[in-house]
């Protein structure tokens, strides 16, 4: 008996084909258009900007449809480059501020949504620009951020939303995948550092999706991940903070030590008062820092502040600086 050969898995073999060749064609027309965008006003990728721009218009929808966003918010949109997010964002929500540092693209941003009412664009730099004055503008109490945001400024662009913590509800970013990790490390892994503690101290980390370096241009030489930062009402531990990072940042800055000799160093104070310290908190002091959860960290702070320990104020609030400087 002849057997008729079975044709059923060619139309879907078709299809994915058709699907991936237009998914490539799309990918190279929005590489083209960024190329256009810039040639054309003699631009070039900053890479001190950190500029990567994003080619992948499907995951441009996906990042938006990750964003949550409601028809009455506020958004502001960190870096928007050639726009690939900008109006996607726009079209869901009440107003758009799209702020730009690089004075090219600002410039070809303005023209392009210059018949867009719900979009304003803003040149500056995001480390300079306040949140809370936009809050104030709009007449609203949070406002939502986005942003497909520098690698190599993630951490001063994290400090800033969390200065401005009140007026923040929550923020979906795009970073570099390995810091998403170091965000979201547990105690004693190796990619744990005062950077998680800080994160974990002020907000809820979600991570979204995994984005290929291909999904760029210029190409990175990591992959991204999308994260949403969901701002805390207040901190999931009680201590003074200033200490709390204190102590926290001298473990990591020396992670291989012991707590009984990073805790010297951090308060500068004699063996005698770390080890009551120590007591008192009920953490075992041979332990070394990278050990100890956030919980932990704050009853050493505790009970450093209820024997009158006094910090100079001009520590600040760095703490996402821990042992490798980033």
């Amino acid at each position: 008996m002849t057997r008729k050969p079975n044709l059923g898995s060619r139309p879907s073999q078709a299809s994915s084909y058709i699907r991936e060749r237009a998914q490539r064609e799309t990918e190279v027309g929005e590489a083209r258009r960024v190329k256009d965008v810039l040639a054309a006003r003699g631009l070039s990728p900053r890479k001190r900007f950190g500029q990567n721009f994003l080619i992948q218009p499907d995951l441009c929808q996906r990042i938006a449809d990750h964003c949550h966003l409601r028809e009455d918010d506020i958004a502001v949109e960190i870096g928007p480059g050639a726009g690939a997010l900008t109006n996607r964002i726009a079209s869901r929500v009440q107003k758009l501020i799209a702020v730009e540092k690089d004075m090219g693209l600002a410039e070809y941003l303005r023209e392009e949504f210059a018949e867009h009412p719900r979009v304003e664009i803003v040149e500056g730099d995001f480390l300079e620009f306040s949140l809370t004055a936009v809050a104030e503008k709009h007449g609203v109490n949070k406002i939502a951020v986005v942003g497909n945001i520098p690698y190599n400024i993630t951490t001063p662009i994290l400090e800033r939303l969390f200065e401005q913590r009140a007026v923040v509800r929550s923020a979906v970013l795009l970073v570099q995948k390995e810091y998403a990790q170091r965000l979201a490390a547990a105690a004693g892994s190796p990619e744990y550092g005062a950077l998680t503690l800080f994160a974990r101290y002020h907000a809820l980390l979600e991570p979204l999706m995994t984005l290929k370096a291909a999904s760029f241009w210029p190409r990175p030489d990591v992959d991204s991940m999308l994260v949403r930062v969901m701002i805390r009402e207040k901190p999931p531990v009680e201590a003074p903070e200033k200490l709390l990072f204190r102590i926290i940042r001298a473990s990591f800055q020396q992670r291989r030590k012991q707590l009984t000799s990073t805790l010297a160093n951090a308060l500068g104070r004699e063996s005698e008062f770390v080890a009551a310290v120590g007591a008192q908190a009920n953490i075992d002091l041979k332990r070394r820092g990278e050990t100890l959860t956030l919980e932990e960290f704050a009853r050493l702070a505790r009970a450093v502040d209820s024997r009158g320990h006094v910090i100079a104020d001009d520590l600040g609030l760095d703490g996402a600086d821990d042992e490798d400087g980033r």
